[in-house]
């Protein structure tokens, strides 16, 4: 069994154990530590916010009942009032004239100017009253939901929650939920006179006590029968009150129970836990610390571990070259610690087996390299002994017969096929004219005119300045055998191919365009892809080397400085731009010149 032993690791791995082990995982847990801490005290300091808010909620209200409760007790108490609802009146006038002499006391319009109050009415049992007003006759209320629920509690004031329906239909009655402060007015009780008075709260007025709390959840208030007040949005007074048992108690997260108005109600709050992410975000100025406690140790230990590591790993990788008999020096900037001296050693050693290298094989490759330019010299005079004379004398010889036969047409053909093959074959220098690749590329175009006829329709325009400008011998002429060949020749329509030079900016420019067979998306990608990628090596490898071979050209040609731009569409087409810097064979006067118009052969 393997001994464990930290020798055996690498160093990286040594260095991110310490960096997780000593650095990060206690940060870790400290700033976790404060985080929970920071959490648990933003809850602890929610719920008390909660509880005050309820705490309002239950003054609030508290102090809008027990306030219409006190003012129910002047009534109570008001012996002009008591005498003028046990009066018999014997006329409307009399009671019209007893009425007005009891408002002088302004009991009734006192409280009417309590804002917390709409509506009181007073009900007696005197027929002699008239409706109207705060005052009505008790038999007009004895078929009410109230009165009856009054009656049966059998208490002397009662606080009675109910849904009026017939206020929806008559503006300025107030809200259909109603909250009434219902008692007897028996404190003198002379004539034994049933009296009672109802005190109708201002239901918006106690509901704004609970909008007004603004906190992130739900509010309800309610007695054993409703839902009296809540925040959701779309709480109105003219809805029906919803059942109290449409909230739980157990799924609230805080509730509170009092009693107001001889009535019990309750206070629930419904509000989801703050997210941890949210105490967070409230505490951003935590985020720099935490980032910066990690930031700092991550990347001292990322430099001194990348300064160990790197230079290790490439001293590993130049001692493999050292095995493949690979004798390099490692041309890096070493430093001055121990790593930095091991480099020095090693580029020393390297450099003294290098020069033994030499003195030992140096006599051996020279004798190798005579040798190699002799099978080279044997090659050039096996391949010098084909001469294309033979083809060309062939070529005119067909031409001589047939202008003796009168076949002129052919006879041109022939003599155009042989100066084009000889020019071919006739390399010379690898760069010409524009002007000298348009005449070879003319005499093509002519000899594809006589094989297709008017199929094919060639065009060209080379401006003046052009003409002398200097690109590698049959560049363009590829591009235009391609079009041919892959483009027209594959479809029935009438061909049409066309060639324009010009000077754009400091740039040559080459157009090349034709309506041909044109090229699929992905046909088209692979060809960009091809060039994108061109090296002499594909050369081997590719079927079709004929626009790779002009493009590579173009490049040693423009050192590099080279653009190209291939745009095709199946059925329509292709367009070939290509940017070439300027070389003029020689230096030329600036002129100006006319552009000729295109020329139709």
């Amino acid at each position: 069994m393997k001994r464990f032993s930290f020798n055996n690791f690498k160093i990286r791995t040594k260095l991110l154990l310490i960096y997780c082990f000593c650095v990060l995982i206690p940060i870790i847990l400290i700033d976790s530590i404060i985080l929970y801490t920071v959490h648990q005290n933003y809850q602890e300091d929610y719920l008390k916010d909660l509880t005050n808010t309820m705490e309002r909620i239950k003054v609030n209200l508290t102090d809008t009942v027990e306030g219409c409760i006190l003012f129910t007790y002047n009534l109570y108490s008001d012996e002009k009032l008591d005498e003028f609802l046990s009066y018999n009146y014997k006329s409307h006038l009399d009671y019209y004239e007893k009425y007005t002499e009891m408002l002088k006391y302004k009991s009734i319009s006192y409280n009417y100017n309590y804002g917390r109050m709409y509506k009181i009415v007073i009900y007696a049992d005197n027929d002699t009253l008239v409706n109207g007003g705060s005052i009505a006759r008790l038999e007009t209320a004895k078929s009410e939901d109230w009165y009856k629920a009054y009656i049966e509690s059998g208490q002397d004031i009662f606080l009675y929650t109910y849904y009026d329906s017939g206020k929806k239909h008559i503006p300025g009655s107030g809200t259909s939920r109603t909250i009434s402060v219902i008692r007897k007015l028996n404190n003198f009780d002379k004539r034994g006179m049933l009296k009672i008075l109802k005190v109708d709260l201002d239901y918006n007025y106690m509901l704004k006590d609970v909008l007004n709390e603004k906190i992130e959840g739900e509010i309800y208030v309610r007695n054993k029968d409703y839902i009296l007040f809540s925040n959701l949005p779309g709480t109105s007074g003219l809805k029906e009150f919803e059942p109290a048992n449409t909230v739980r108690t157990e799924d609230a997260t805080m509730s509170m129970t009092f009693q107001t108005g001889f009535d019990e109600w309750e206070i629930l709050i419904m509000a989801e836990e703050t997210p941890f992410w949210s105490v967070l975000y409230m505490n951003k100025w935590l985020i720099p610390i935490i980032l910066i406690s990690i930031f700092i140790p991550t990347v001292l230990i990322y430099f001194v571990g990348r300064s160990i590591s790197k230079r290790l790993s490439i001293i590993t990788a130049y001692m493999g070259k050292v095995e493949k008999e690979q004798f390099e020096v490692i041309d890096i900037n070493e430093g001055e610690d121990e790593i930095g001296k091991l480099i020095n050693r090693y580029n020393l050693m390297v450099s003294r087996i290098k020069e033994l290298i030499e003195v030992v094989f140096k006599g051996q490759a020279e004798k190798q390299a005579l040798e190699l330019a002799k099978k080279n010299a044997e090659l050039k005079a096996m391949q010098s002994q084909v001469n294309p004379h033979f083809l060309f004398n062939t070529l005119e010889s067909i031409r001589m017969r047939s202008l003796l036969k009168n076949e002129h047409e052919t006879a041109d053909i022939i003599g155009e096929l042989a100066v084009l093959f000889r020019k071919s074959m006739t390399w010379g220098d690898d760069y010409i004219t524009v002007e000298e690749e348009m005449g070879f590329i003319d005499n093509y175009m002519h000899i594809q005119r006589y094989r297709f006829g008017d199929k094919i329709k060639y065009y060209h325009y080379v401006m003046e300045d052009c003409k002398k400008c200097l690109i590698p011998k049959l560049s363009i002429s590829t591009f235009i055998e391609n079009a041919c060949i892959h483009g027209l020749e594959m479809t029935d329509k009438e061909g049409v191919i066309s060639v324009t030079v010009t000077k754009q900016d400091k740039e040559l420019l080459i157009e090349i365009s034709d309506n041909g067979k044109g090229m699929d998306e992905e046909r088209l990608s692979k060809l960009k892809f091809m060039i994108a990628n061109a090296s002499s090596e594909m050369l081997y490898e590719a079927r079709s080397t004929g626009v790779l071979n002009a493009y590579l050209r173009l490049k040693m040609y423009s050192d590099g400085n080279l653009r190209i731009d291939i745009d095709s569409k199946p059925e329509k087409g292709t367009d070939i731009s290509i940017w070439l810097p300027i070389i003029y064979e020689k230096s030329q006067n600036e002129e100006n010149h006319k552009i000729p118009n295109r020329e139709e052969i």
